[in-house]
């Protein structure tokens, strides 16, 4: 996380494991305030940032979700909507339908948590959707069986 972002092959894995711990952290400081897992989601970003600027295509999606669960956590809750709808959509422009699914399935999460059932349904289903036709059939399953939609 420290060393900047270097978007050409072998390091693509570490922006894969930045955003990675970037989603983690954000998913824990829903439930645990803690300063570290704050610390890491801001370093992710702050990366992420870095990454958009040189390769948009490859991870602009992946930042406005990593920002979709900044607003999130921070109970803004027009931006997050609009900034989970970005990244599924610049997600699907670029091909990315793993990223896609996972945008979907958290914009599902976040309508859940904020009361609206009829929203998360369809985000749920639309993840359900990109999840069978990524390929990842128990993902889809578990999403079937664990979700409302």
């Amino acid at each position: 996380i420290k060393d900047g972002c270097s978007y050409l092959a072998p390091n693509f894995l570490k922006t894969i494991s930045l955003f990675v711990a970037g989603l983690i952290s954000f998913e824990l400081l829903h439930t645990q305030n803690d300063v570290k897992w704050m610390e890491i989601a801001e370093a992710s970003m702050k990366e992420m940032e870095t990454c958009a600027a040189h390769a948009p295509s490859n991870y602009k999606h992946k930042l406005l979700l990593l920002q979709a669960e900044y607003a999130f956590l921070s109970g803004e809750d027009n931006d997050a909507a609009r900034l989970y709808d970005s990244a599924i959509k610049i997600a699907e422009d670029n091909g990315f339908i793993q990223d896609q699914a996972l945008a979907y399935e958290r914009a599902g999460v976040f309508h859940l948590k904020q009361g609206n059932t009829f929203r998360a349904s369809h985000y749920y289903g639309q993840a359900h959707n990109a999840y069978l036709k990524l390929g990842a059939e128990k993902k889809a399953s578990h999403l079937r069986l664990q979700c409302p939609f």
